[in-house]
């Protein structure tokens, strides 16, 4: 995401810089004229002409080639172009030396720290050299040269400013870019986590009207399901369909169960509140709760860290790598192994799981943890489970990725800030 900002930070930069260019070239054409004709300046023109066409040229392969542009070629270009037009025309006499400061100031914006220092440290040598060797500027039959002490020790004390100010404006201007850079960069991350809560809060929102749309049919179910049950016991001839009215009965309460804890969860963190727990005691809760014919398949790459303990909303933690360990087991529904592998770090807790299923575009690798976005058949799900994942992850300060190797695994990475045992979350 900070890289997306900073790449359009750059390409306006360059076109700014193209224009200014433009503005350069025009500009420096009118001083020229204007010089000549009003102060009586013996303008070098040839040598001015050619610094002046070559901007123009090459400002035309910049807008032909805008990649040049953005790795600050003009620039450098620009800093040879000025000191070569100030040596034509009064070195360090040239009240224009101070477009240095703009190439700088620009540099700061678009360039790194390194090519940012090595630009600042030629405009100090370029300034240094027009300094001491110049060709000197004509007035009419008369040279312009610092003609007393006192001038001399003027423009010696302008190459000294101008160095401290060079280096002092591309120091804080940089940093202030950066600064920049940094804000929008969360702004975004901001912009973003809102329109996930947002779809979050409608989820919840839309969960709560099907929980409550659903009570009083699966109450029908249930009381209907039991007077089955009853009437196939009194009735040995009907005793096979027996079975079938319990394992009704069964799924009925089962459903009943999973409404009445949605109904007592929070809308946020997908649940529970922060408790003390370990990451072995989540994978106990894993062997529990999942069917043994998808745990036979998980491989468990035991960690020396998985018995420490930290705090965070374990049942929340333990459903999204359920979802993540479902959506595996039936992404590849042969009988090869699933990777489980769990990171504890000081500051993160990591969570990888795998599998060797067909290979996801990259179009659903990027919208798989979009709500309601799902590959399956109708009725096998909604596509809300990678959604519930993201969203956990972005609630406890980490994040999920979807990625495909190409060693042929399919991996969903998920990372959440960890808090220790000893502290508040």
């Amino acid at each position: 995401m900070g890289g997306k900002l900073l790449q359009k930070r750059e390409i306006i930069s360059a076109e700014w810089i193209l224009r200014m260019r433009w503005m350069a070239a025009i500009g420096q054409i009118l001083c020229a004229i204007v010089g000549q004709s009003a102060y009586d300046l013996v303008v070098p023109w040839a040598p001015v002409l050619v610094i002046i066409t070559i901007t123009i040229v090459s400002n035309l392969l910049f807008l032909r080639k805008p990649h040049l542009a953005i790795t600050g070629t003009p620039l450098w270009l620009d800093v040879f172009l000025l000191t070569g037009l100030i040596y034509f025309t009064g070195g360090s006499h040239n009240p224009f030396t101070s477009f240095y400061l703009l190439h700088i100031a620009l540099a700061a914006m678009t360039m790194s720290r390194r090519a940012l220092w090595s630009l600042v440290a030629t405009t100090i040598i370029g300034y240094t050299l027009i300094f001491f060797w110049h060709k000197p500027l004509l007035m009419g039959d008369m040279e312009i040269s610092s003609g007393c002490a006192s001038y001399s020790w003027h423009l010696q004390g302008m190459l000294y400013a101008f160095i401290v100010t060079a280096i002092f404006i591309a120091a804080f201007v940089s940093r202030m870019h950066r600064i920049l850079i940094q804000q929008d960069a969360e702004l975004e991350k901001a912009r973003i986590k809102a329109e996930k809560n947002a779809q979050f809060a409608a989820l919840a929102t839309f969960s709560a009207g099907v929980a409550h749309e659903l009570g009083s049919p699966l109450a029908t179910i249930s009381l209907a399901s039991s007077e089955l049950v009853s009437a196939f016991e009194k009735q040995p001839e009907l005793s096979p369909y027996r079975e079938d009215a319990q394992l009704i009965a069964q799924e009925v309460k089962r459903c009943r169960h999973i409404l009445d804890r949605l109904n007592e969860r929070h809308t946020q963190s997908l649940g529970d509140l922060p408790r003390s727990t370990s990451l072995h005691e989540i994978i106990d809760t894993l062997h529990q709760t999942l069917p043994e014919a998808l745990m036979k398949r998980v491989r468990i790459s035991e960690q020396p860290q998985i018995r420490e303990k930290f705090i965070l909303p374990r049942d929340s933690v333990t459903q999204a790598i359920a979802i993540l360990l479902n959506n595996a087991h039936q992404a590849d529904p042969t009988t090869r192994e699933i990777k489980l592998d769990t990171q504890l770090s000081d500051t993160t807790i990591s969570i990888t799981v795998a599998d060797q299923g067909n290979a996801p575009s990259a179009d659903i690798l990027e919208r798989a943890s979009d709500p309601f976005f799902t590959t399956k058949q109708p009725g096998e799900g909604m596509g809300l489970g990678l959604f519930l994942v993201k969203n956990l992850a972005m609630h406890l300060g980490g994040d999920f990725q979807l990625t495909r190797s190409s060693d042929g695994w399919t991996r969903a990475h998920l990372t959440i800030s960890r808090n220790s045992d000893d502290q508040e979350l």
